[in-house]
């Protein structure tokens, strides 16, 4: 390091847990942002779009979702002019204390290169994501995954958007450790993962070079489980309905 011309401040040097960087405190065993400063004066679309920077850095370390943070993104809906006025409201300010309770509370583990990698698809009310975990006691929580506040289409149907969920899922864990998921769990009834399977291009193509285990039936895990809503059918006829229909310019 002399040799090319750098120095290295002896003082700044880390020894021991926990080693501050990036932004980050890195534990023995978890990773936790250090902490953050949450502008909440807020008078202008830049500062929304700051805001929003700065949670969208650690919200896959804390599990902060697209339903927790919907408020502050409908703020940035309206005037695209970074000087036009906005403030948040009662809901965007509810976002916020999420992010603030989630600061300090939640973080991830660091994995454990002797255990597989699995992966579940959450499914609550608003929009599926995933987890990327490792079993043991207690439970490592590597990384959470959520899809694109915006979309490129105008609508996603659901098993797009698992699909979706676990192509991100399956590139970021090959980014991380060179390897594929042992398990993904997609929480869905056996016949209408079959289904899935025989209708579904999109969901093929997710799992295409996949070699590891598809299973519908959750872990034995409570953590998992709390945050679950069953798919009984797939919500879609392939026969048309003796219904209004509706055209609309949405792609």
């Amino acid at each position: 390091v002399n040799s090319a011309g750098l120095c290295i401040a002896p003082e700044k040097i880390q020894k021991i847990p926990p080693w501050k960087y990036l932004g980050w405190r890195i534990r023995a065993q978890t990773t936790i942002p250090q902490p953050l400063q949450i502008q909440t004066d807020i008078k202008n679309l830049r500062d929304v779009q700051k805001l929003l920077g700065t949670i969208n850095w650690v919200r896959l370390i804390l599990g902060i979702s697209n339903a927790d943070l919907g408020a502050l993104f409908e703020s940035l809906k309206g005037n695209t002019d970074l000087r036009s006025p906005c403030s948040l409201g009662p809901e965007a300010i509810a976002s916020l204390q999420k992010v603030a309770t989630a600061i300090p509370h939640r973080q991830v583990h660091r994995w454990a290169p002797e255990l597989p990698f699995s992966l579940i698809i959450l499914n609550p009310v608003r929009q599926p994501h995933a987890l990327v975990f490792q079993k043991s006691d207690p439970l490592l929580i590597i990384e959470w995954v959520f899809l694109s506040n915006q979309p490129t289409k105008t609508i996603l149907t659901q098993h797009e958007m698992f699909s979706f969920l676990i192509i991100k899922a399956r590139q970021r864990l090959i980014t991380l450790s060179g390897v594929d998921f042992a398990n993904i769990y997609l929480l869905v009834t056996n016949m209408y993962l079959q289904w899935l399977y025989q209708q579904s291009d999109t969901f093929s193509l997710a799992l295409a070079g996949y070699t590891g285990q598809l299973t519908s039936h959750s872990p034995s895990l409570k953590l998992l489980n709390a945050d679950f809503h069953l798919v009984s059918r797939p919500k879609r006829s392939d026969q048309p309905l003796q219904a209004l229909t509706v055209f609309t310019d949405g792609s």
